[in-house]
């Protein structure tokens, strides 16, 4: 997703927002369209040429509001608009999709591999990744710092869940197709139908392989966890063990690597093509800013359970509600100066990892790869500039940048 600050009042005609449109994020400026929503239309009915329309709703009390009330506001009938026009097979085996109170069972024996303390049994695995991604640039080499350090995070992830490194990229184009279907450097040649179904059949493909061999050769990784949780008085079966799977490596590709990319790209364009790091920046400050700045995902869904209001504005029992964290986290009614990037914004009420029962559950794990990979690349450089044009991820669901080549002065070279 492209990031622009649209001048204070601006504003695009309201009949010709399709916030569905994955190009608006890639060639478009989705950043006017929801400060024209935010100002004018901040519970606003999207229509598509085929199929369901949905609410977009685009304020921060809002969507918090729909997040966090889920006796209102259901996860079983879909998580994004790529979803409307079909019944969620997760709904009620996946955490992700699922209501409390079994979402409550699913999270409280998923969720303790990545307490805080849990997670910091991978700070040696992250800052050898981050210091290998990087090394580079010592040599004064155009780095491509997408390339080099989006695998991050599945790596990280794969790391947890024991498997093989060979099976990190494979992974992350199908985890990409999955939710970036109409970007083509993630289709697969020769196949017909579907992009993300293509993908989501084998993802589950590989982990029923995997959760066979764990049950063989049980260890101490996450697929051989999951394979000991017991929800609601019984072990999971096997729909809701690849359910999981499935939904804790997509959620591996989201968050870490668009975060940097997304900051180094402000801090370039800030200073006329020139980027500096700041000088002793609070790492915690910076690390919540960037977050609030790139917003990885760029919207949650949710189904409305019975009639309801949203600002004065009827939402019938059944209606697609989507809650725009990207345009939450530039409301100007929560941020004062919403379009800069201030590392030194506080309090910071950003959503990035949603609100309510449903917050990430890896967010301890995003901000520990964030940490070591700020500290370091602090460390390492001392400016930069943008060797090429980045390229972006065509996606209505999640932002990214695919391609950012960066030019960069070392720091003692």
């Amino acid at each position: 997703m492209r990031i622009t600050a649209p001048p204070s009042g601006a504003r695009i005609e309201i009949d010709q927002i399709n916030l569905a449109d994955t190009d608006l994020y890639t060639k478009g400026d989705a950043h006017l369209v929801w400060q024209t929503l935010r100002a004018e239309r901040p519970v606003f009915w999207q229509k598509r040429a085929t199929g369901q329309g949905f609410w977009a709703v685009t304020r921060h009390a809002d969507v918090r509001r729909i997040l966090g009330e889920h006796k209102t506001f259901s996860s079983q009938g879909g998580t994004a608009i790529a979803m409307l026009d079909r019944p969620d097979p997760a709904a009620g085996l996946m955490m992700q999709a699922t209501d409390p109170p079994r979402h409550r069972q699913f999270r409280e024996h998923l969720g303790k591999p990545f307490t805080p303390r849990a997670v910091d049994e991978y700070t040696e695995f992250i800052r050898t990744f981050v210091s290998d991604a990087i090394e580079p640039v010592r040599d004064g080499a155009v780095v491509d710092v997408a390339v080099s350090l989006g695998p991050l995070p599945m790596a990280v992830g794969a790391k947890m869940m024991g498997l093989p490194a060979a099976d990190i990229d494979p992974l992350m184009r199908l985890a990409y197709a999955s939710l970036a279907p109409d970007d083509p450097r993630y289709q697969t040649p020769g196949v017909t139908g579907p992009t993300a179904a293509y993908a989501h059949y084998e993802i589950v493909g590989y982990f029923a392989s995997r959760v066979a061999e764990c049950r063989k050769n049980p260890g101490d990784d996450l697929i051989s966890h999951l394979l000991t949780v017991e929800v609601g008085g019984r072990r999971m079966t096997d729909h809701e063990l690849l359910a999981n799977c499935l939904s804790l490596l997509l959620g591996a590709v989201v968050t870490t690597s668009h975060v940097i990319t997304a900051t180094i790209i402000a801090l370039a364009e800030a200073h006329g093509g020139e980027g500096h790091w700041p000088d002793n920046p609070s790492m915690r400050a910076m690390i919540e800013e960037a977050l609030r700045w790139s917003s990885p995902v760029t919207h949650f869904m949710r189904r409305a359970r019975h009639d309801t209001q949203i600002c004065g504005q009827k939402i019938n029992e059944g209606d697609a509600v989507t809650a725009w964290i990207a345009s939450v986290n530039r409301d100007e009614s929560t941020f004062a100066r919403a379009y800069e990037l201030d590392f030194s914004r506080a309090p910071n009420r950003h959503v990035a990892f949603g609100v309510g029962p449903h917050i990430c559950l890896g967010r301890n794990l995003a901000r520990l790869m964030l940490w070591h990979s700020f500290e370091q690349l602090i460390a390492s450089i001392e400016s930069f500039e943008l060797a090429d044009v980045p390229v972006h991820l065509v996606s209505n669901e999640i932002a990214g940048v695919v391609s950012l080549p960066v030019q960069a002065n070392c720091r003692g070279c």
